[in-house]
Protein backbone atom coordinates (compact mmCIF):
# COMPACT_ATOMS: atom_id res chain seq x y z
CA UNK A 1 0.00 0.00 0.00
CA UNK A 2 1.18 3.51 -1.05
CA UNK A 3 0.27 7.11 0.62
CA UNK A 4 -0.93 8.95 -3.22
CA UNK A 5 -2.20 12.15 -3.74
CA UNK A 6 -4.04 12.99 -6.91
CA UNK A 7 -4.47 16.19 -8.16
CA UNK A 8 -7.70 17.06 -10.30
CA UNK A 9 -9.35 14.25 -8.65
CA UNK A 10 -12.86 15.11 -8.51
CA UNK A 11 -12.52 15.56 -12.27
CA UNK A 12 -13.22 12.51 -15.21
CA UNK A 13 -9.32 11.36 -15.11
CA UNK A 14 -9.08 11.84 -11.53
CA UNK A 15 -11.88 10.01 -10.35
CA UNK A 16 -11.26 6.81 -12.54
CA UNK A 17 -7.51 7.32 -11.49
CA UNK A 18 -8.70 7.12 -7.83
CA UNK A 19 -11.37 4.40 -7.73
CA UNK A 20 -8.55 2.00 -9.38
CA UNK A 21 -6.06 3.02 -6.82
CA UNK A 22 -8.65 2.72 -4.38
CA UNK A 23 -8.96 -0.93 -5.47
CA UNK A 24 -5.17 -2.08 -5.38
CA UNK A 25 -5.95 -0.94 -1.63
CA UNK A 26 -3.81 2.76 -1.63
CA UNK A 27 -4.94 5.49 0.84
CA UNK A 28 -5.67 8.05 -1.40
CA UNK A 29 -6.19 12.25 -1.56
CA UNK A 30 -7.31 13.97 -3.88
CA UNK A 31 -6.45 17.85 -4.36
CA UNK A 32 -8.57 20.09 -6.29
CA UNK A 33 -10.07 23.68 -6.47
CA UNK A 34 -13.54 22.28 -8.60
CA UNK A 35 -12.71 24.46 -11.48
CA UNK A 36 -14.38 21.45 -13.97
CA UNK A 37 -14.79 18.73 -11.08
CA UNK A 38 -17.74 17.40 -8.94
CA UNK A 39 -18.10 16.50 -5.64
CA UNK A 40 -20.94 13.99 -7.09
CA UNK A 41 -17.57 12.13 -8.04
CA UNK A 42 -16.18 11.82 -4.72
CA UNK A 43 -15.10 8.17 -3.90
CA UNK A 44 -15.61 6.37 -0.53
CA UNK A 45 -12.61 5.95 1.33
CA UNK A 46 -10.63 8.92 -0.06
CA UNK A 47 -10.17 11.68 1.31
CA UNK A 48 -10.48 15.12 -1.25
CA UNK A 49 -8.95 18.65 0.33
CA UNK A 50 -10.67 21.67 -1.93
CA UNK A 51 -7.68 23.48 -2.64
CA UNK A 52 -5.97 24.83 -5.73
CA UNK A 53 -1.92 23.58 -6.39
CA UNK A 54 -1.28 27.45 -8.06
CA UNK A 55 -3.21 29.41 -6.00
CA UNK A 56 -5.30 30.52 -9.33
CA UNK A 57 -9.25 30.85 -10.36
CA UNK A 58 -10.00 28.97 -13.51
CA UNK A 59 -10.36 30.44 -16.92
CA UNK A 60 -10.33 28.99 -21.11
CA UNK A 61 -6.57 29.18 -21.84
CA UNK A 62 -6.53 30.77 -25.05
CA UNK A 63 -8.28 33.65 -23.10
CA UNK A 64 -5.74 33.87 -20.12
CA UNK A 65 -3.02 31.39 -20.84
CA UNK A 66 -1.36 32.02 -17.50
CA UNK A 67 -3.57 30.44 -15.66
CA UNK A 68 -2.94 27.23 -17.82
CA UNK A 69 0.49 27.68 -18.19
CA UNK A 70 0.57 28.50 -13.68
CA UNK A 71 -1.41 25.62 -13.01
CA UNK A 72 -0.24 22.99 -15.56
CA UNK A 73 3.78 24.18 -14.99
CA UNK A 74 4.05 25.84 -11.87
CA UNK A 75 1.68 23.91 -9.79
CA UNK A 76 2.86 20.82 -11.24
CA UNK A 77 6.63 21.94 -10.10
CA UNK A 78 4.91 22.67 -6.63
CA UNK A 79 3.78 19.16 -5.86
CA UNK A 80 7.08 17.71 -7.87
CA UNK A 81 9.39 19.36 -4.87
CA UNK A 82 6.86 18.21 -2.11
CA UNK A 83 7.05 14.82 -3.60
CA UNK A 84 10.48 15.22 -3.59
CA UNK A 85 11.19 16.78 -0.23
CA UNK A 86 8.89 13.51 0.86
CA UNK A 87 9.77 10.97 -1.33
CA UNK A 88 6.52 10.47 -2.99
CA UNK A 89 6.16 8.86 -5.86
CA UNK A 90 3.85 10.98 -8.32
CA UNK A 91 1.08 9.75 -10.98
CA UNK A 92 0.53 12.86 -13.61
CA UNK A 93 -2.51 12.80 -15.58
CA UNK A 94 -1.68 13.53 -18.82
CA UNK A 95 -3.43 14.72 -21.68
CA UNK A 96 -4.14 13.67 -24.92
CA UNK A 97 -3.59 17.08 -26.93
CA UNK A 98 -0.44 15.82 -26.99
CA UNK A 99 -0.77 13.58 -29.62
CA UNK A 100 -3.85 16.12 -31.19
CA UNK A 101 -1.13 19.03 -31.39
CA UNK A 102 0.90 20.82 -28.66
CA UNK A 103 0.27 24.18 -30.39
CA UNK A 104 -3.33 24.09 -30.28
CA UNK A 105 -4.03 26.11 -27.19
CA UNK A 106 -1.87 27.30 -23.91
CA UNK A 107 -3.49 24.01 -21.92
CA UNK A 108 -2.23 21.55 -24.45
CA UNK A 109 1.00 23.15 -23.75
CA UNK A 110 1.42 23.56 -20.46
CA UNK A 111 0.09 19.82 -20.18
CA UNK A 112 3.14 18.67 -22.06
CA UNK A 113 5.52 21.03 -20.14
CA UNK A 114 4.15 19.28 -16.37
CA UNK A 115 4.71 16.04 -18.44
CA UNK A 116 8.55 17.24 -19.55
CA UNK A 117 8.74 18.37 -15.54
CA UNK A 118 7.76 15.14 -14.30
CA UNK A 119 9.77 13.20 -16.69
CA UNK A 120 12.65 15.57 -15.47
CA UNK A 121 12.69 15.09 -12.09
CA UNK A 122 12.61 11.43 -12.37
CA UNK A 123 16.01 11.39 -14.42
CA UNK A 124 17.62 14.00 -12.01
CA UNK A 125 16.20 13.87 -9.10
CA UNK A 126 15.31 9.77 -8.77
CA UNK A 127 11.49 10.56 -8.07
CA UNK A 128 9.27 7.86 -9.26
CA UNK A 129 6.70 9.39 -11.74
CA UNK A 130 4.67 8.06 -14.34
CA UNK A 131 2.03 10.04 -16.38
CA UNK A 132 -1.48 8.33 -17.30
CA UNK A 133 -3.52 8.70 -20.70
CA UNK A 134 -6.89 8.09 -20.43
Amino acid sequence: MQKIVVTGGAGFVGTNLIKRLIQEGHQVWSIDNYATGFESNHQKHCTYITDDVQTTKFQPSIKNPKEAIDANVFGTLNILEKARAHNIPVIYAGSSSKHHGLWGSPYAWSKYGGEQLCELYNKVYGLSTVTCRF
